[in-house]
């Protein structure tokens, strides 16, 4: 049992020192950093291979970065200030990691050497450097979305973003950011046309129109309806025409019918043969529920009017005008009223009957009453192709 005891502390022994040492192997150096430190951390005495691997790994990646770096101002090829100072931050990173550990000795007195590089005028020239790439690169597009190019000024916008990722204030990155929103913004018109032969009440068009945009804007695309458009340009108009209204007369139907049933009425006592009262084993007068039929009217009414709206949606890009989205809609408004009383005994009621007792009916509403219940499914359509055809 000893033996194999001492055997398995080998193994785990062997294991983590091979697992740090391959990590330096192959070339995965920060991991083996943080690995090592995690190792290190609050320990008295330090185990000597991680100490080496420290030291070893850190030595390796930092020269890497440096070469990386020396190679990336060599090519000056794209964003690759951007790339130098990611890669500045990385050492910046590493070496603010190992410092608290410093003087790093391992418990039987071997002392990692570390050479730390002065990072923070390669951070701040690539910085000024980037701001500076992405600024003349933004005005650069933004010159082509003067010239009606909405994807070069999101472009643009994403570019003077990039910059405060480097310098929160750098010239007047706020203006053009705010200049290239408005360029890159795609306004969408949306109007209410009736090519009926029924006069709609004016409160129809305001409540169509008295959609939630909020809910439709996006970073490049607003919506706007006639009351607030103001002298807006547009790019899309999107059109609801009604071409046709249909409303049904007034109906109200009568109906009338009884209703009875058995009910309990009280109750009698058993008499015997000889006129006695039957009694139980306790002395007790026998009784026997006594019942009759309860009898009632109802009198029913029902009153319905319904309106049909219909009509299409048309989206038009108004830069190319030319429509390229037509769809038909349809939206129902339904009035249903119920009422009921009834004459008689209220005991004879079924459950239903109780349920539905209304002593009056709602009264009709006016067409344009009728007309304004269309909206909301008008709406949920229009609502539901703009999300659809315009994102």
């Amino acid at each position: 049992m000893k033996n194999l005891i001492y055997l398995i502390a080998i193994l785990i022994f062997t294991t983590s020192c091979t697992s740090v040492r391959k990590l330096v192997e192959q070339g995965r150096y920060d991991e083996a950093i943080v690995y090592s430190i995690k190792k290190l951390q609050g320990k008295k005495n330090k185990k000597k291979k991680y100490v080496v691997a420290i030291e070893k790994a850190f030595a390796k990646v930092t020269k890497d970065d440096l070469n990386r770096i020396a190679f990336l101002k060599e090519r000056k090829k794209g964003d690759y200030w951007a790339k130098i100072y990611t890669i500045g931050n990385k050492i910046k990173s590493r070496q603010s990691k190992i410092e608290p550990l410093l003087p790093l000795v391992s418990k039987d007195g071997y002392k990692a050497k570390f050479k730390f590089v002065r990072v923070e005028p390669i951070i701040i020239e690539a910085a000024d450097n980037a701001a500076d790439y992405y600024y003349k690169n933004a005005n650069r597009l933004l010159r082509r979305a003067e010239r009606g190019d909405k994807s070069a000024a999101r472009q643009a916008y994403s570019e003077l973003k990039k910059i405060r990722e480097y310098k929160s204030n750098y010239k007047d990155t706020g203006r053009l950011i705010s200049k290239a929103y408005e360029l890159g913004q795609d306004r969408v018109y949306i109007d209410v046309l009736n090519r009926s032969n029924v006069i709609l009440p004016k409160r129809f068009y305001r409540d169509i129109k008295d959609i939630n945009t909020a809910s439709l804007d996006s970073r490049w695309m607003k919506f706007y309806t006639k009351e607030d458009a103001g002298d807006q340009k547009f790019d899309y108009n999107v059109i609801l025409t009604i071409r046709r209204v249909e409303i049904t007369p007034e109906r109200e139907t009568i109906r009338e019918f009884e209703e009875k049933r058995e009910v309990k009425d009280g109750f009698s006592y058993i008499y015997d043969s000889k006129g006695n009262v039957v009694k139980d084993s306790l002395g007790n007068a026998i009784k026997k529920d006594r019942f009759r039929t309860a009898r009632a009217m109802v009198y029913e009414m029902y009153r319905n009017k319904s309106a049909t709206v219909s009509g299409d949606i048309r989206i038009k890009d108004l830069n190319r005008n030319k429509v390229f989205r037509t769809r038909p809609i349809n939206a129902d408004a339904v009035f249903e009223s119920y009422a009921s009383r009834y004459e008689g005994d209220r005991k004879a009621l079924s459950k239903e009957t109780l349920r539905r007792l209304k002593p009056n009916p709602e009264r009709f509403p006016t067409n344009s009453e009728l007309l304004l219940y269309a909206v909301d499914d008008l709406k949920a359509v229009l609502l539901s192709e703009l999300k659809d055809k315009l994102k």
